[in-house]
């Protein structure tokens, strides 16, 4: 028999704070309860997309954190630092001023 393939939703969010269920909170429990879905991804972001927003957000770190204090009881949620991991891999061996012409999100995660 051939087995299915898994079916993530990838949610990318600031998370700056994140927020309840009126928000985040309730976008995450409600794509969990989807039976389209085998699994919800939070990915925060490491870099803002958008130079003006950079250095402005709470540490990446916290922000982890935040979420998964936020999401901990919903079944087949999982917190993601894959922005981080992706950018540390494209921006390897990079001086800072490259690094600022690097841009990574959640779409780019699917090509990874």
């Amino acid at each position: 028999p051939k087995r299915r393939k898994r079916r993530v939703c990838l949610f990318g969010l600031s998370a700056d704070p994140p927020t309840g269920h009126g928000g985040h909170l309730g976008i995450v429990a409600h794509l969990a309860s989807m039976e389209m879905f085998d699994e919800v991804r939070v990915i925060p972001v490491y870099r803002h997309m958008f130079a003006s927003k950079r250095g402005k957000q709470a540490p990446f770190q916290s922000r982890i954190q935040m979420c998964q204090l936020l999401f901990k009881d919903i079944p087949n949620v999982i917190v993601s630092e894959a922005e981080r991991i992706c950018f540390e891999r494209v921006s390897d061996g990079l001086d800072e001023e490259q690094k600022e012409s690097v841009r990574v999100g959640t779409a780019d995660l699917l090509t990874m």
